[in-house]
């Protein structure tokens, strides 16, 4: 099937190559494999070679209807070596999704879908060496010798650590729910669950709480609970948790859609103080992070919501507000205290220190025989000189005789095939295969033990499955009798099946849950008598960011993260530390892997230095340093493969409980959006999107449509704002649009950002005549209330005028996460109307600000004086410019070009602005 989706035409062909090995009897031409003479190659017999060099079996056992995964063993990361190696033997190949290549189960499967109709073409030196490769393929030959890779030119491996700072809700939300589609609501606690619906509900969100979600399900958005639950075990939650998102992620994944987790873990992911039992629930953030990088079309959000001593009503209140309203952040803590938080990464350099551990210690290391794990405990041996107990599931045992002498895989499968075929034996290629595996694994612990040893360290091997608590125990009592008592853990042992949540089924989730979590439950447990001074948890950089595939893997080291935090706090004077690597050198980075990530900026981590890194946690004396990433900075929130930054689409609700101000900015009774607010929601939006920069201003604003609040006092008005990235380089643009109900485009304007705030002008001095104590409100400004925010009116002439103004603070306008002083702004637009009416004598609207550039974070505490400076006049229209400036006398503002223009008439009662 692999070779059939590669392929194109009809009519499979054997290479003269390939033809001299008998033809599988199960394998039938597939539809769209290359036929005879057309001028393509023979994309059935180049996918045969190709995956007899890279698995090693001879190219006789091979099908096209075998399976990849159940018999040949082809995981994922094999897959795309694969598929590398077909495009660089046949140019022009179509590139294949990581996504829908998890999908193909057979190799005729993968033909099929690389086919795409016309044959592409080979070029001659691509063929040569597609026939090359099959006629050697799995002998071992310098032939099919891979070549040496090449040095890395990527960016270096990093240390970073994850930190808590607070995240105000800017009343923003990532679009995603369909309007009107039905929230399901699931996970213990019931009561809450409940509760929750309803609110939503009250929010004009429909919602619903369902005990089970039924596969193949497509409500518009699902909310687990699962976090939060007390009353199955936590891998019972987890796995359920995984079963919800698993239901609906087909119609997710498609169309989009909401998901939100919500877990306990003290609000602060973990990183405030945590109860133990609490961190072996803390799983939930990873099945977010993962769905966030596999559904791009959907809404993701990891809640961790302290209950404290909230009633079921009172959280319920905090998760739907934070659901329809909080902020497009993936990740946010809502504490008891109201406080509201998101997580950043920085990098942090490893202090240097002296090493702890010596020869009398005795260090357990589960996986640490073989792969990463082993390389590590290596450079610790050196280090440390200690005794190390290596423990594996691979049982040690004498190979065959026939394996004497050889050392690739593909020797090994030919020997073991010929050796079974003497003996009158039939092997089938998973079979071939594990016998090379267990050959192969017990080269690489004796290995392991001897390096050890050499490095001055003592090491002994046991077999045992460490999610087996009696076993555990059992082989730590003789251990002990031997070695003495443990004072070391490093929980190493770990598996993958990477699929899709969409596609990945209960089992495959079981097994590499609990090969992380239960293992590390289990060693715990068999060492809790034990004078433990190191705890060294080998977690991944997929529980910090997900990855496509991973969905099990991420939730099982982002439990090992918060219980690694857990149990730092309980044991003070233990050396614990949650290790999130990132991808290491060799072994499953094959070189076209490598070369992705090269392409990704992804840094792979050398063997040596990640075996270095390991032994500086060690050493390190940043005890409060717990769960970090090694490697690259994590890349929390958007698929690592996306090209450049995706658009940023938020959806708002205006209504009177949110900003109950705006009922003093209305016409004839209904309420209209001010074009300062729209400011400031851009400013937001900016700021969301590019958190790592400062903003400049908004220029280029262009109203083309008021906005009136239809809806203010009933289900509130929903808008929507969008954002793209229009250029980049030390001045980024980016492009915005505000949007109404309908979808009608109401407002554009362009953001600048910088990695610094813009330097504000001074504002001009003028020469007024006094205002004389005359009323501001009442004639040309008919402004309710919150919105009379001139407080003193120092004058106006032909060349300008100059006001004090109260700012939101003062104005006591609702506690929002103010990037812009609105009140203030819109009280320098209400001076441009005065200023219109003493320059052309009548009422007018403001119909345009060129651009508002902005020179502090916020708005200021104290009153603003504005002076506005008139640009000139033009029939009946204005042009002016208006600086606010703070009580310290600096520039916190500017909105050049107010446009206003006069009304048609001048009636006995002006409206109120529109703009």
């Amino acid at each position: 099937e692999v070779v059939t989706h590669m392929g194109g035409g009809n009519g499979a062909h054997a290479s003269a190559a390939s033809a001299t090995a008998p033809a599988p009897a199960a394998a039938p031409a597939p539809a769209g494999a290359s036929a005879p003479g057309a001028g393509g190659p023979d994309l059935t017999a180049v996918m045969m070679a190709v995956v007899a060099d890279k698995t090693g079996y001879p190219a006789e056992m091979l099908s096209l209807s075998m399976d990849m995964e159940g018999d040949l063993g082809i995981d994922s990361i094999k897959r795309v070596e694969i598929l590398s190696a077909m495009k660089e033997r046949v140019p022009g190949l179509p590139e294949v999704d990581p996504g829908e290549l998890a999908k193909l189960r057979t190799l005729g499967e993968v033909v099929t879908h690389m086919g795409g109709g016309a044959t592409p073409k080979a070029s001659t030196a691509s063929a040569t060496s597609t026939a090359s490769t099959a006629s050697t393929a799995g002998t071992g030959s310098a032939a099919t010798a891979a070549p040496a890779p090449a040095p890395w030119r990527g960016p270096q491996p990093g240390r970073y650590l994850t930190e808590v700072v607070p995240a105000p809700a800017m009343g923003m939300v990532r679009a995603g729910l369909p309007t009107g589609a039905e929230v399901l609501v699931t996970g213990a606690p019931e009561a809450l669950a409940r509760a929750l619906a309803r609110a939503l509900t009250d929010r004009g969100v429909p919602a619903r709480a369902v005990a089970e979600v039924p596969v193949g399900a497509e409500p518009g958005g699902l909310v687990i609970l699962g976090g939060l639950d007390d009353q199955d075990s936590p891998a019972q939650a987890h796995a359920d948790a995984f079963s919800a998102a698993h239901a609906v992620a087909a119609g997710l994944a498609k169309a989009g859609g909401l998901l939100v987790t919500v877990q306990d873990t003290g609000g602060r992911f973990g990183l405030g103080g945590l109860a133990p039992a609490r961190a072996w629930r803390g799983g939930l953030a990873g099945l977010a992070r993962t769905a966030a990088q596999e559904w791009p079309k959907a809404a993701v959000k990891a809640v961790d919501l302290e209950r404290g001593a909230r009633a079921d009503q009172e959280l319920a209140q905090a998760l739907a507000d934070e659901i329809v309203a909080g902020g497009p952040e993936l990740e946010v803590g809502l504490c008891a205290d109201g406080q509201r938080v998101t997580l950043v990464d920085r990098a942090v350099p490893a202090a240097p220190g002296a090493q702890p551990l010596g020869p009398q210690d005795v260090i357990l290391v589960s996986g640490g025989a073989r792969g990463v794990t082993a390389a590590t405990v290596v450079a610790l041996a050196r280090d440390s000189r200690a005794r190390f107990v290596l423990l594996g599931r691979s049982r040690l045992q004498e190979e065959p005789s026939c394996c004497a002498g050889l050392s690739t895989d593909a020797e090994l499968k030919r020997a073991l095939l010929a050796d079974a075929k003497a003996r009158g034996e039939a092997l089938a290629p998973a079979a071939l295969g594990r016998q090379v595996a267990a050959v192969l694994a017990g080269r690489e612990i004796r290995q392991t033990v001897a390096a050890i040893q050499a490095a001055g360290g003592q090491a002994r091997y046991d077999a045992v499955d460490v999610t087996d608590a009696a076993s555990l125990r059992s082989l730590l009592d003789q251990v002990r009798g031997s070695f003495g008592p443990i004072t070391g853990v490093i929980h190493g042992a770990g598996v993958l099946a990477d699929k899709l949540i969409a596609d990945k089924s209960a089992e495959q989730f079981r097994q590499v849950f609990q090969t992380k979590v239960e293992g590390l439950a289990a060693l715990l447990e068999a060492t809790a008598a034990d004078p433990l001074s190191v705890i060294l948890l080998f977690s991944s950089v997929a529980a910090r960011c997900g990855n496509q595939g991973q969905v099990d893997y991420a939730m099982a080291n982002e439990v090992l993260n918060q219980v690694a935090r857990a149990e730092a706090a309980r044991r003070p004077g233990c050396v614990v530390k949650a290790l999130g690597w990132g991808p290491w050198e060799g072994g499953m980075v094959t070189p076209a892997l490598k070369a992705r990530f090269e392409k990704l900026g992804v840094p792979v981590i050398p063997l040596d230095d990640g075996a270095r890194m390991l032994v500086e946690e060690v050493r390190s004396p940043q005890r409060d340093q717990v769960a970090l990433v090694l490697g690259g900075a994590p890349r929390v929130g958007q698929p690592l493969a996306a090209e450049g930054r995706q658009d940023l689409v938020l959806d708002l609700v205006v209504n009177r409980a949110r900003q109950p101000y705006l009922a003093d900015h209305s016409i004839h009774g209904t309420p209209v959006v001010p074009v300062v607010l729209v400011v400031e929601w851009f400013a937001r939006a900016a700021h969301a999107f590019r958190p790592d920069l400062k903003l400049n201003g908004i220029e280029d604003i262009k109203v083309l449509s008021g906005i009136k609040l239809a809806h203010f006092d009933n289900g509130g008005d929903h808008l929507r704002v969008v954002v793209r990235q229009a250029g980049d380089g030390p001045g980024v643009s980016l492009a915005l649009e505000l949007l109404g109900p309908a979808g009608r485009r109401h407002y554009t304007a362009v953001a600048r950002m910088g990695t610094s705030l813009s330097a504000g002008a001074a504002a001009p001095t003028l020469a007024l005549p006094d205002w004389g104590g005359r009323p501001v409100y009442g004639d040309v400004l008919f402004h309710g209330e919150q919105f009379q925010v001139i407080a003193d009116m120092q004058g106006l002439s032909r060349e300008g005028g100059a006001a004090t103004l109260r700012g939101v603070r003062q104005a006591g306008w609702q506690d929002e996460p103010w990037l812009t002083d609105v009140a203030a702004m819109d009280g320098g637009l209400q001076l441009a109307l005065l200023w219109t009416r003493e320059v052309l004598g009548g009422h007018s609207l403001p119909t345009g600000v060129g651009a508002v550039k902005l020179a502090s974070d916020g708005p200021s505490d104290g009153p603003l004086r504005c002076v506005l400076t008139g640009r000139g006049t033009s029939g009946g229209r204005t042009l002016s410019d208006v600086v606010l400036v703070d009580q310290a006398g600096r520039t916190v503002a500017e909105l050049q070009a107010v446009e206003t223009h006069l009304l048609p008439s001048a009636p006995a009662t002006a409206p109120t602005p529109q703009a």
